[in-house]
């Protein structure tokens, strides 16, 4: 059975992205400190999803893979994370990015994904399995809010990370035999005075309660493109 990808023809163009939003340095979305795209657009809709203003296909911003790669290169990172949204949704634009950032820099790739990896490899598109061969830690699967706990870049037990590559293999496993426990989330405010954040929070309730937290200071919470 297909899987649902390119689900609207607006996020097929190789030449360049929708994304939701950018940030750099993030310490909780991955190994290291990393540059973070989410994309725009998602057609699985996870209740309880942590930023469903990602879901809309045409919401956020289109920006050139060209200016995201040079963006992606400026950063004093280890690597990238994509995010969403689906990334998989918009495999040829990514492997894109991916080609020109390693074409320039050594980067270590981290991708999130609602299909898993064994859906991928059977049904997925030739794009998408073009984009998986370019990945070094995946992390699968479908937010299933009864299944929340406190995992590292993970939100409920369904979700893997599955090392593609030996790149981050040692760290994984050093990390999450230790103590596989959520890296938390960070914080950012741009000149406008909104908030945004980024991570995998342990508690569940805890969007909810950050933005009521902000309203009392009369602090907006802006989770849009900036």
């Amino acid at each position: 059975m297909a899987l649902p990808t390119d689900y609207d023809s607006r996020l097929k163009s190789m030449s360049a992205l929708r994304i939701f939003r950018r940030e750099s340095p993030v310490n909780v979305l991955g190994p290291g400190i990393r540059a973070v795209i989410w994309v725009q657009g998602c057609p699985f809709g996870c209740p309880f999803c942590i930023v469903p203003e990602s879901w809309d296909a045409q919401g956020g911003q289109e920006v050139t893979v060209t200016e995201l790669a040079d963006w992606a290169i400026a950063q004093p990172v280890e690597g990238l994370t994509l995010s969403g949204g689906e990334p998989m949704a918009q495999a040829e634009a990514l492997s894109e990015l991916i080609e020109q950032v390693r074409g320039r820099r050594d980067c270590g790739i981290v991708c999130y994904t609602g299909h898993t990896y064994e859906q991928l490899v059977a049904h997925g598109s030739v794009a998408q399995v073009r984009l998986l061969k370019r990945i070094d830690l995946l992390i699968d699967g479908l937010y299933i809010a009864r299944h929340h706990a406190n995992l590292l870049w993970r939100g409920s037990t369904n979700q893997r990370l599955i090392c593609l590559t030996d790149r981050y293999r040692d760290l994984v496993e050093s990390l999450t035999a230790e103590s596989d426990c959520s890296a938390g989330v960070e914080f950012f405010r741009d000149d406008r005075g909104a908030v945004a954040f980024a991570g995998v929070p342990g508690d569940p309730d805890f969007r909810a309660e950050f933005t009521a937290q902000m309203a009392r200071f009369g602090i907006s919470f802006d989770m849009e493109m900036r």
